[in-house]
């Protein structure tokens, strides 16, 4: 990475990481939203790449096993980063994928990791799709920790370090969690919002790629369904490629193995992991800011 380039900035009072990119952000509130639009939205570390994987191969016309081998960012690309130059995945010089998009066919597929008031303005009016994944906080640190160990273009602190990152508000990475996920709870009975929850993938993943479907408004086989849960399964796509960027030769550059362990970007998508980090102090600072932070909400999450 260059040394005169940031390696996070602040943009409308959210930290980001200099994956995302300014153009595009600035760019995202007036984008165009259509009717057939589907925005795939997690924060961090939350279940981004397994909610892509799902909804488009449930959107995939034709073989299925095929779909799930072309490049997830191709599939569903990241709206507030550019398409690179380079092989360099939303890191470089290259174009603001809010203005490739304009011209994409329908139905297009993004994702993003946006808070709910930075998303465009006309799919918070209720135009066009969001399905969100939430995932319990303990698990999120500890991956966001990991991913940020891998990426090349990335800062990465102790653990101590990012932990203490993440829980203040200033310095958390794409929005304070407290602040993110309630805001889209409170929008989970609009109608064009799906709220799922990471954990529940996990207990059921057939049923929530039917629950994704019906949202949708795809009939799917039984078949048809089959294939899709097939695809994206834990194991399945740890072994793809176009889903487990650290085995693509092409972007191994940037997901590339931390030096020295076996960590990937497809991990481990364990319900739990953080008993094999948090110290019994970290644990306790974190469940007095989440019993603070989430009083007047009915969302829980499971933590094993």
């Amino acid at each position: 990475m260059s040394q005169d380039r940031p390696s996070s900035f602040y943009f409308k009072g959210v930290r980001f990481d200099n994956a995302v990119n300014l153009k595009a952000l600035e760019l995202v509130d007036s984008f165009e939203v259509r009717d057939d639009d589907v925005f795939i939205s997690c924060y961090i570390k939350s279940g981004t790449t397994w909610t892509q994987q799902i909804v488009s191969l449930v959107c995939a016309e034709g073989d299925i096993s095929e779909a799930s081998k072309v490049l997830l960012q191709v599939r569903t690309p990241w709206l507030e980063s550019l398409q690179a130059s380079g092989g360099r995945l939303g890191v470089g010089e290259g174009v603001p994928r809010p203005i490739l998009l304009k011209s994409a066919p329908s139905p297009r597929l993004m994702s993003t990791h946006l808070p709910y008031h930075l998303l465009p303005q006309q799919v918070r009016d209720g135009k066009g799709k969001i399905i969100y994944c939430a995932r319990n906080v303990k698990d999120v640190v500890v991956s966001w920790h990991n991913m940020r160990r891998m990426m090349q273009h990335m800062t990465c602190g102790t653990w101590e370090e990012n932990f203490q990152d993440f829980i203040t508000p200033d310095l958390a990475f794409y929005g304070f969690w407290w602040d993110v996920i309630p805001e889209y709870w409170r929008h989970k009975d609009d109608g064009n919002l799906l709220f799922i929850k990471f954990e529940d993938l996990k207990r059921d993943l057939r049923g929530h790629v039917v629950k994704i479907a019906n949202f949708l408004g795809k009939t799917l086989s039984d078949q048809r369904i089959d294939q899709v849960v097939a695809n994206c399964t834990f194991s399945a796509m740890k072994e793809n490629p176009a889903t487990n960027y650290s085995r693509n030769p092409k972007l191994q550059k940037i997901f590339g193995k931390a030096e020295g362990s076996e960590l990937e970007f497809v991990r481990k998508g364990e319900v739990g992991d953080w008993k094999n980090w948090f110290s019994a102090e970290e644990n306790k600072i974190l469940e007095a800011i989440h019993k603070e932070k989430m009083a007047g909400t009915d969302l829980t999450f499971e933590y094993e």
